[in-house]
């Protein structure tokens, strides 16, 4: 099975820079509950914000995205919203409203965005495997969660994402235990959001997606 990762903000790819879009809360959006594992009771990602959502967006190029991102949550157009409702895809849990209160653009000038809508991915659609995908960890230590695979040291780096399909519950986006914050899809979702042709929605296959958060400790090896 394929898998292809989300790239949020990829350097470099002249199109979804023409179309890159970002958000932030407004400071008036209310924090609840982080999720956690059902099994160790960890938690498993950010403080949920929940709704109203009210957001400040910004904009790089000439152009709003199909999607615009904040840390692991993001919006998605009314468009977006619609052809994934009808595609009989699954992953994404709901779609709130939001209410754009501003817009600070670093290209070109743009007229109003369009309607956003705050939508959440799956978390722990499946696992990663650690050997496979090559994790790396602060001073060799390894997870004491066999389910969401926390407990571990610093995460440090991974040559690819390889998920083990064993524990994949279908879902065609999800957040896999393992790599916080890396959003992985289904070879289905992939070919239906290229057939659509959403802005500034780029992907890399799994297998290819490194990533090193400490650069210099590889460099002197």
């Amino acid at each position: 099975m394929d898998f292809y990762s989300i790239i949020k903000k990829p350097s470099g790819d002249e199109l979804v820079e023409k179309y890159r879009t970002d958000f932030e809360y407004d400071d008036s959006v209310a924090k609840g509950e982080a999720p956690r594992c059902p099994r160790c009771n960890s938690f498993v990602g950010m403080l949920e914000s929940v709704p109203p959502f009210q957001v400040h967006l910004e904009t790089w190029g000439d152009g709003y995205g199909d999607l615009a991102f904040w840390m692991s949550d993001f919006l998605v157009t009314l468009r977006f919203r619609d052809e994934f409702e009808r595609s009989g895809l699954s992953g994404l849990q709901r779609f709130d409203s939001t209410e754009c209160l501003s817009h600070k653009h670093y290209g070109r000038k743009l007229g109003d965005p369009p309607e956003y809508f705050r939508t959440i991915p799956r978390i722990g659609g499946a696992k990663v495997d650690i050997r496979a995908s090559e994790i790396e960890r602060g001073e060799g230590k390894h997870p004491t969660c066999d389910l969401c695979l926390s407990g571990g040291g610093v995460l440090k780096r991974w040559k690819r994402i390889v998920i083990d399909e064993s524990t994949w519950d279908g879902s065609d986006i999800f957040y896999p235990y393992g790599i916080p914050g890396a959003l992985v899809v289904s070879k289905k979702f992939y070919n239906w959001a290229i057939a659509k042709r959403f802005r500034n929605l780029t992907f890399r296959q799994s297998a290819d997606h490194a990533h090193d958060f400490y650069p210099w400790e590889s460099a002197t090896r």
